[in-house]
């Protein structure tokens, strides 16, 4: 421990630290986190309306949504926080005599996001000499798609025109310009220990988001209309594996293997096959990570969708899910 406000013994703890392999860690952040509650830095970024945000969608929409609002406190937007740490990256290094990593430091003089935005994407992207800020405003919430491909004028206001359909004169970016399908054959589970893991253990604990919850329900902790219908991470099971197992619904279990465990609430799905169970990931109150193996593939991507485990009973379903339904969540449309 050192005395707190007294930097140089900070950095020196830090540098220490790292030098025995330990890690550093921040986090840039938008709310309060699980993730930040570990890290030893937080960086308090703006989100969208208190900061200039321009978003592509599944259908490569390029918009602006202009700030509206101040962002809280010494808030700003990430691209404004990398700026700035590299800007002090490049003076420190400088006055150390390293100009040549100083160097790989140059450039982010960026004061706006419009400064970020015309550095990386007008200067780098295919059609991003076409794409302003100005023009965007004009396009409003239509946006264009992308890549731009010309600018025209009407009205007196300039138009991005964009591209409807990718690849629609059939030339494709290739050599010849021509398409190309590439058949692959299966290789395993790829990942170290998998294929033990799965002969040893019953169950497939493949994980994912549901539509229900956004993402790892890093806002909706705060909310009580979320929280209060799952209070625990669902589990969904073939009801013959839970009558196999004398779970009802609701009962809390314990899903393990040999890289840990974690808990969830078991939720009855008719279409899910015999021994393939699907877990909430990453929820507060249950966290699928944990009984992922450090196993990576040659991309160094760990393979947390093929999990296998065992699922055991904790107890019955406790008095904050028995009034909750358990119909299915499934319909057709």
């Amino acid at each position: 421990a050192v005395p707190y406000g007294d930097r140089n013994a900070m950095v020196k703890a830090i540098v220490d630290a790292i030098g025995k392999g330990g890690l550093f860690a921040v986090d840039v952040d938008i709310v309060p986190t699980k993730i930040g509650e570990a890290c030893h830095v937080i960086l308090p970024a703006a989100t969208s309306g208190e900061m200039n945000l321009t978003s592509m969608n599944g259908e490569r929409r390029m918009r602006l949504t202009e700030r509206y609002m101040d962002p809280p406190g010494n808030a700003m937007p990430d691209c404004l926080i990398a700026a700035r740490i590299a800007n002090h990256m490049e003076r420190v290094f400088r006055e150390t005599g390293k100009g040549d990593i100083a160097d790989k430091f140059k450039g982010f003089d960026w004061k706006t996001e419009e400064d970020a935005f015309m550095d990386g994407y007008s200067k780098h992207e295919k059609g991003g000499e076409f794409v302003t800020y100005a023009r965007l405003r004009t396009m409003g919430t239509n946006g264009f798609q992308e890549p731009a491909v010309r600018v025209e004028t009407a009205d007196g206001k300039e138009k991005i025109v964009g591209t409807k359909r990718l690849f629609a004169d059939g030339k494709f970016n290739s050599k010849d310009g021509k398409a190309t399908f590439s058949s692959t054959q299966w290789r395993g589970l790829q990942a170290a220990g998998k294929q033990a893991e799965k002969d040893k253990f019953a169950f497939l604990i493949n994980n994912g988001r549901a539509n229900m919850i956004w993402q790892s329900a890093y806002l909706d902790v705060d909310n009580e209309f979320v929280m209060d219908r799952w209070p625990y991470p669902f589990i969904e099971m073939n009801p013959q594996d839970m009558a196999e197992l004398k779970l009802k619904n609701g009962d809390l279990v314990e899903i393990y293997n040999d890289n840990g465990s974690t808990q969830a609430m078991v939720y009855p799905t008719a279409s899910a096959k015999r021994k393939q169970a699907f877990m909430l990931f990453a929820y507060p109150t249950g966290v699928q990570g944990n009984v992922v193996s450090k196993g990576v593939n040659e991309f160094i991507i760990p393979n947390y969708k093929q999990t296998w485990g065992n699922i055991r009973k904790i107890s019955d379903a406790p008095e904050g899910v028995r009034h909750l339904t358990f119909k299915s969540k499934e319909y057709t449309a």
